[in-house]
């Protein structure tokens, strides 16, 4: 039997830009991606089932106006952006992206019993 690597909430202390990412998370994704710019469809599906968790990603430029959102980008510094995590679920990371800032949330999935 695999064991399952549940990631727990921690505490949250943003950088200065106003980035943070949970460290064990942090760690199997450098390792997943090496020298890699980005997760592949396949890594980030290995990395959900090693951590046995569910995952949902908000972009910045859909949940601010567009001005708060250019000034954000424009100084690289999203201190200001607030992104509420949906029930159940907690940040892992938040940070800058190519073309946005996102904020990733995941939640542990639990056995669940079918009547």
């Amino acid at each position: 039997m695999i064991e399952i690597k549940q990631l727990e909430p921690m505490d949250v202390i943003r950088s200065e830009m106003g980035t943070w990412s949970h460290p064990i998370y942090m760690a199997c994704i450098d390792k997943i991606i090496g020298d890699r710019e980005y997760i592949s469809r396949s890594g980030w599906d290995a990395l959900k089932k090693h951590f046995n968790v569910d995952t949902v990603t908000f972009w910045m430029e859909s949940s601010v106006n567009s001005d708060d959102w250019e000034i954000m980008m424009d100084g690289c510094d999203i201190t200001k952006w607030e992104p509420i995590a949906p029930n159940g679920f907690f940040l892992i990371d938040i940070n800058f992206g190519e073309d946005d800032a996102y904020a990733i949330f995941a939640r542990n999935k639990y056995e669940s019993e079918v009547a």
